[in-house]
């Protein structure tokens, strides 16, 4: 039997080989009252800076459970945890473990199912234990991958009824005020009081950063004031819960072109272009984003009137905010990440759809 969500379930431990079926029993047990796990074992780890994954290791773990209990559980999980020293600030890991206990079940949204979190605030360490989505025939695209227009669409539906569900929500002043905004709290802190430094250090490091941003004719500093002038407009209502980090990596597509979303760790309170432009920029070929971004946007604020959003913008409203929208992908999505996270290849690969983006639809005269 399923039960409420919890923070509080016993810390996963470093080392896979220490991870017991009474260990992972105690922690499904936070969630899934009766469970009794007989065995679990290790069939694959992935390190963050192997170009696999970005922040955070990850464990694939089969489980076996006594019959007659686990019901609902998957027998194949993926543990997202750091076995070692945390790649990212603990912010990151808070963020996410919150939106697995606190909002992910109230969502009608394609996501993975969690079946257990823990965090520590003293020390950051946490421990998501998820579906492991290839079990459901999943694919997980880059930006060196083909994503159909179907699939765009799917995800856009996603992020409308995310968006809908908590359009200028008055939780945002109640239970869930702790959700930072693009000016205030969580990675915003991070953002103002060393972003600028870490991304010069990036470009400093590798220069093929620096030659795919030469189009813009534009220094780091320019770039960086101009980002925080929309950031600072994204924090003004409308409003409302955002994934916060939708580059196409960052979604899964299952058989049928159902897509969904995956890695919170940026989740915020904001504006719905920042995930929207963010998805389209990273997830279509420029010539193909050119083509039908218009369109898909006016379907994306279709799906919000229809999921009862009486202030959506018009359509050439939100293309200006699309257009503006476009810069945060490129100076604090992908300048700031190290290549190892994702490889050269793919790091590549989302710096010129960025700049593409920020070059096509005019966005840094668009902001001022």
């Amino acid at each position: 039997m399923r039960t409420t969500s919890s923070t509080s379930s016993p810390a996963f431990p470093r080392d896979p080989a220490d991870l017991t079926p009474a260990l992972l029993e105690r922690a499904l047990r936070e969630r899934w009252e009766g469970v009794v796990v007989e065995t679990v074992s290790v069939s694959a780890t992935k390190r963050c800076g192997e170009g696999v994954a970005s922040t955070a290791d990850r464990v694939m773990l089969d489980v076996t459970y006594r019959p007659g209990t686990g019901t609902g559980l998957p027998e194949h999980l993926v543990l997202k945890t750091m076995m070692a020293s945390p790649r990212a600030p603990a912010a990151m890991y808070e963020n996410e473990v919150r939106f697995y206990t606190e909002l992910r079940d109230g969502l009608h949204i394609e996501a993975p199912l969690a079946a257990a979190t823990s965090y520590d605030p003293d020390t950051g360490r946490f421990g998501l234990l998820l579906e492991d989505l290839s079990h459901r025939g999943a694919r997980f695209p880059s930006a060196l991958d083909h994503v159909t227009l179907h699939e765009v669409r799917s995800i856009l539906d996603h992020l409308a009824t995310l968006h809908a569900t908590f359009w200028n929500s008055p939780r945002f002043d109640t239970d869930l005020d702790w959700l930072a905004t693009p000016t205030s709290g969580g990675m915003f802190e991070v953002f103002d009081l060393i972003g600028f430094d870490l991304i010069a250090d990036q470009v400093a490091r590798h220069p093929f950063k620096s030659e795919l941003l030469a189009p813009l004719g534009r220094s780091l500093g320019e770039l960086w004031d101009l980002l925080w002038i929309v950031q600072r407009d994204h924090a003004v209502a409308p409003t409302t819960l955002l994934h916060g980090d939708t580059h196409v990596g960052n979604t899964y597509l299952l058989p049928g072109s159902n897509g969904g979303l995956l890695d919170w760790q940026l989740m915020m309170r904001g504006s719905w272009a920042h995930d929207v432009t963010y998805f389209l920029v990273t997830a279509l070929d420029p010539e193909v984003r050119r083509t039908h971004q218009r369109t898909l946007l006016d379907e994306y604020l279709g799906k919000l009137a229809d999921r009862g959003v009486p202030d959506a913008p018009t359509l050439d409203a939100a293309f200006d905010q699309h257009r503006r929208a476009a810069l945060w992908g490129l100076v604090i999505g992908w300048l700031i990440c190290p290549p190892e996270n994702y490889g050269p290849e793919i790091t590549i690969a989302n710096i010129e759809r960025t700049v593409a983006a920020v070059l096509d639809l005019d966005t840094l005269d668009a902001i001022g």
